[in-house]
């Protein structure tokens, strides 16, 4: 075989390497191309998926922002613990699939953060934000704590009385019989405006006055009797805005509570021919001799028409720890009992409050408030036992009779009784341990054989403690800048009476006592530093659900 004949068969042979080398280059340049392709959708994808996470971290960041100043809004503006943290769940609730932020589109999308809140209790939450771009999800979760801070400046903040102070006024002041113990303190530089006559029974240890006048101006005396020790010049007036700054502090209790539940039918059976209905159509009926104690447990607001607790039957009432309002129209014991137990606080919205020969009390811990329009309180008993705390709003009529008993087994800083009715009548209570406010009244303030232990404060023009308590005798603050104060009959009080105007009649007695002040809601003689917001409402950290 020749040279010639080898090349000839050769021929081609080039060609088909050629077609060998495109080959594997087509076949690189498609691998390398799909590796290209998937790298950058493997980019594309994990750019989504990280951006979801970013979009739900931002969207739970921005919600807790708007939660926030939400609930501080709710702290601000409500009174009680329990409509705080209601308006609190209503607040969190409001947030359940809505949008937290508009964001910007990326790359042609819109990316979206959507909200869910899960409620744990009445304090804590979380919030859940799923981020979303192009069909990308993340979820992420965030825990957040509310906290209701007692807005009490911290009681026993009273303005500083004078050292054995029995009596301060603006004004003038008439001793005519009866007995003073400790000192007086009068503004009033007119002619006589301190008129001492009746008896020779003490009538202070020393009145002070002001250095502009001169005692013998002051004091008009009807009989010879120094009833008054000694007398003393004073530079400085006692400064009675401090106590008119009181009662503008005072804030009247509100619920703003909009949702209640009604309860379904709860029939009590004890066979086929005797039953009755202790929960009917919106009522609570325990007044049946198939029934002597029944136990309302309470997990949500809810709402009745009326409640009837009688003949010596007994409703416990249990909030379960948590924060509840109770709305009724009628609420009625009579010769029957009803128990608030537990921890938790509840709010009562209640038109008629009638207690009659029973017994209304809140054992352990709980926290109540009553906001009333109108109380009628006969031969009854409205007592905490244990640590418990009572705040009584009544804004219409009021009404106690003989043998009424007000937290006798408590002391005044547990019980807080505010009325803003026009006729103050709290006569022949025979023992009321608490702070009492009594403002907006168009009657006068009426304490007719009645005994408190604790402060009375009141904007009302006139009072007058009378009757007979000598063996009850009243333990009290009677802070009345604006009233003229009448203290007659036998009525015996220790403590102190700040007042525009005093007079003094018959065998009453006013004897200088230290009264125990703490607890009172208002005023303080520090400065008292306003909750922070982290003080209200704090929040975890982010975590991926």
């Amino acid at each position: 075989m020749g040279i010639k004949q080898l090349r000839e068969e050769e021929k081609g042979s080039g060609l088909v390497l050629t077609l060998m080398v495109l080959l594997v280059l087509s076949v690189l340049g498609i691998a390398i191309g799909t590796l290209t392709i998937g790298s950058y959708r493997l980019s594309d994808a994990t750019r989504d998926d990280t951006s979801a996470y970013y979009v739900a971290e931002a969207g739970a960041v921005a919600a807790y922002e708007q939660i926030q100043r939400e609930v501080l809004s709710a702290y601000k503006n409500n009174e009680t613990e329990g409509a705080f943290y209601n308006q609190v769940s209503t607040i969190l609730s409001s947030k359940n699939g809505q949008s937290s932020i508009k964001f910007d589109q990326q790359l042609g999308s819109e990316p979206t953060a959507t909200i869910r809140t899960e409620k744990e209790d009445s304090q804590n939450y979380n919030i859940q934000s799923t981020g979303e771009i192009d069909g990308k999800e993340r979820t992420v979760m965030k825990k957040v704590t509310v906290n209701w801070v007692n807005k009490s400046t911290g009681g026993g903040g009273m303005p500083k009385l004078p050292e054995n102070a029995a009596l301060l006024t603006q004004g003038g002041m008439e001793l005519r019989n009866g007995t003073l113990v400790g000192d007086l303190h009068t503004n009033s530089v007119l002619k006589d405006s301190v008129k001492i006559s009746g008896g020779k029974n003490s009538k202070g240890d020393t009145l002070y006055y002001p250095s502009s006048t001169t005692a013998e101006n002051l004091i008009n005396r009807e009989y010879d009797w120094k009833w008054i020790k000694n007398y003393v010049a004073r530079e400085k007036n006692i400064d009675f805005k401090v106590y008119e700054n009181l009662l503008k502090q005072v804030k009247v209790p509100t619920d703003n509570t909009i949702d209640f539940k009604k309860l379904p039918d709860k029939i009590i059976k004890k066979n086929e021919n005797e039953q009755y209905k202790v929960q009917d159509n919106g009522n609570l009926f325990l007044n049946n001799y198939l029934l002597n104690t029944y136990k309302l447990e309470v997990y949500d607001n809810i709402s009745f028409n009326k409640i009837i607790v009688e003949s010596g039957k007994k409703l416990t009432i249990d909030p379960m720890g948590g924060n509840h309002t109770i709305l009724v129209n009628d609420l009625s014991i009579s010769s029957g009992d009803i128990d608030i137990v537990g921890k938790g606080t509840i709010t009562f919205l209640v038109n008629n409050l009638s207690i009659s020969s029973g017994s209304l009390n809140v054992v352990e811990e709980g926290k109540i408030t009553f906001l009333v329009n109108n109380l009628i309180f006969t031969s009854s008993n409205l007592d905490i036992i244990g640590e418990g705390i009572i705040r009584l709003v009544v804004a219409n009529t009021i009404n106690f009779n003989q043998n009424s008993y007000i937290n006798a087994s408590g002391i005044s800083k547990q019980f807080l009784l505010i009325f803003t009715g026009p006729n103050p009548n709290f006569t022949n209570i025979n023992k009321m341990n608490a702070n009492v406010i009594s403002i907006g009244n168009e009657k006068p303030v009426d304490l007719n054989n009645t005994t408190i232990n604790g402060v009375f404060l009141t904007d009302n023009k006139e009072i007058i403690l009378s009757g007979g308590n000598w063996n009850r005798p009243s333990n009290v603050i009677l802070i009345a800048p604006k009233s003229a104060v009448t203290l007659t009959g036998s009525y015996l009080m220790n403590g102190t009476v700040i007042a525009e105007k005093f007079k003094m009649l018959g065998d009453a007695k006013l004897t200088y006592t230290k009264i125990v002040t703490t607890g009172f809601p208002f005023g303080s003689s520090v400065t008292v530093t306003a909750p922070s917001s982290e003080d209200i409402i704090t929040s975890g950290t982010i975590i991926e659900d």
